[in-house]
């Protein structure tokens, strides 16, 4: 399902309800750092506990020590690419329930397949406007209205 043709839902995997509490964890994985800090302050001012790592490699020990609910992950990295995080991190069955967003500034056209194949759950493109991110977690967490 298409929000605009920045963002698709690829699955029906959807965010969870957080305990009581908890706001819903976010990890930003890119290797762009000021992207992936300003990525992770719209998330924070937006309700969400978002963190974010500049590196795919660096994603798994935050991942297994924080668990989160969602990781917005950008494609084209080097050394770990998007699609190697995401099959690792679907290999892990602590992590089946997290949602994968790819975050990227590739066609969707271009990374669908490929995503689905590597995991990802859904597509934002990186230069749609900030609340077009926003929108697509609130349509994968089941939120109407938004």
């Amino acid at each position: 399902m298409s929000l605009l043709s920045t963002t698709a839902r690829w699955t029906s995997r959807a965010l969870i309800e957080p305990e009581a509490g908890r706001r819903r964890r976010l990890l930003v994985v890119d290797d762009f750092q000021p992207g992936a800090e300003a990525t992770t302050a719209l998330l924070s001012t937006s309700g969400y506990d978002a963190r974010f790592v500049v590196d795919g490699a660096a994603a798994f020990p935050l991942v297994i020590a924080w668990v989160p609910d969602s990781v917005v992950l950008d494609i084209n990295m080097p050394g770990m690419d998007g699609y190697a995080v995401a099959r690792q991190l679907r290999q892990d069955a602590r992590l089946q329930h997290v949602v994968i967003i790819a975050f990227t500034s590739q066609e969707e056209s271009a990374t669908r397949l490929p995503g689905i194949e590597a995991g990802f759950d859904a597509y934002c493109r990186k230069d749609a406007r900030p609340d077009q991110l926003l929108r697509l977690l609130a349509l994968i967490a089941g939120e109407t209205g938004t």
